[in-house]
């Protein structure tokens, strides 16, 4: 029998994701959707992600990629399984990630897929920030 497909019903992309031990609650700390830099290739040094699920049962291999708007995959982050046992529990995860490379300015996403099915992208805006040199030019 094939799992059902989850409900993804929180996506975050934060400075970085703590699970306090004992009660096992995530918390999210400095939660944005853009990034801003001057120089590009631009490597950002730490970011986290936090997925909350609803309405799956069963066992989940995960994989998110990191593209741009060409699809062009520049991070994968895989290795990560989950086993639900009933859909009434609402599991969650945190992945962190390190020197996230972002070759220059635009649109990107975070793909999620179970199982090998993608589920669904979730975008990354990059600005560049025009450096002193420019602004009096």
């Amino acid at each position: 029998m094939l799992p059902v497909k989850p409900e993804i019903i929180s996506f975050l992309i934060a400075d970085m994701v703590i699970q306090e031990k004992g009660t096992n609650k995530w918390s999210a700390i400095g939660i944005f959707d853009r990034i801003r830099a001057a120089n590009f290739p631009y490597i950002h040094p730490c970011l986290a992600l936090y997925i909350r699920l609803a309405d799956a049962e069963g066992d989940y291999d995960i994989r998110v990629e990191f593209c741009d708007d060409s699809d062009r995959i520049f991070a994968v982050f895989e290795g990560i399984t989950l086993s639900i046992l009933s859909r009434l529990h609402h599991p969650d995860l945190g992945i962190r990630a390190g020197n996230l490379l972002i070759p220059k300015s635009g649109k990107y996403y975070f793909k999620l897929y179970f199982n090998g099915v993608f589920a669904k992208g979730f975008q990354l805006d990059v600005d560049e920030i025009p450096s002193l040199r420019q602004r009096s030019e």
